[in-house]
């Protein structure tokens, strides 16, 4: 087994999510990070140049990241949009020095080539189309510029002020967007208004209503862009 070495940790113990950094980590002890924690999903790994921030969330980063999954979710079935969840999958590469855990990604236009791939290697597999990080009182700055060296087109970052939609320019920087790469008939306001919509007596009726102005606003506005 790698053995692993880190200078100094630095933790932060916060209301809300709680955070670790471990400094001085290289790849195979960011490797061996990653094989003892196995099929767990948490703590939540983002690794950078040999700093290696975990993360275990809070009820808040949660129930964000949920309700942005679902929106999506809804989207692309009431538009019929070709689409495949990776969720949470840990896309890394030794290469570009950097591994993230994504809140949510999706494959879209890079669906053809992952089809019925039981693993993927960012070596040879494209990185997802779209990937979101929520955000509560830990910051995205590393998680985004591990997205960035992977190629990931498009970002989103959410917290319960704003939803920042980051695009990649031709130069290999994001750019923040008003709208999206993935979907450019939604806006990153709109987005941000449903996801942080006052909560109903339960989800449940947040999820019909969402559906529903999908259905009746979506459905219309996406034909007008259309040629």
């Amino acid at each position: 087994m790698a053995t692993t070495t880190t200078t100094r940790s630095e933790i932060g113990l916060v209301e809300g999510d709680q955070c670790v950094v471990l400094r001085g980590l290289d790849w195979n002890g960011y490797l061996t990070m990653l094989r003892l924690r196995g099929e767990r999903p948490g703590p939540k790994m983002v690794y950078c140049d040999g700093d290696l921030l975990l993360v275990s969330p809070s009820y808040i980063h949660e129930f964000l990241k949920k309700r942005l999954g679902i929106f999506v979710e809804e989207v692309v079935v009431g538009l019929d949009i070709p689409c495949t969840p990776s969720g949470e999958t840990t896309f890394r590469r030794r290469k570009k020095r950097g591994g993230v855990q994504a809140d949510e990604s999706y494959y879209l236009s890079n669906l053809e080539h992952i089809r019925d791939k039981r693993e993927l290697s960012m070596r040879i597999d494209p990185p997802p189309d779209l990937a979101i990080e929520a955000v509560h009182t830990h910051e995205a700055s590393t998680a985004v510029e591990v997205y960035r060296r992977l190629g990931v087109p498009e970002v989103w970052v959410c917290d319960e002020e704003k939803l920042r939609i980051l695009v990649r320019q031709a130069n290999g920087r994001y750019r923040q967007s008003e709208s999206s790469l993935a979907f450019p008939f939604l806006k990153a306001s709109e987005i941000h208004g449903w996801v942080t919509r006052p909560r109903a007596a339960s989800e449940t009726e947040w999820m019909k209503e969402v559906r529903a102005w999908v259905r009746d606003t979506l459905v219309p506005r996406r034909a007008g862009l259309q040629p």
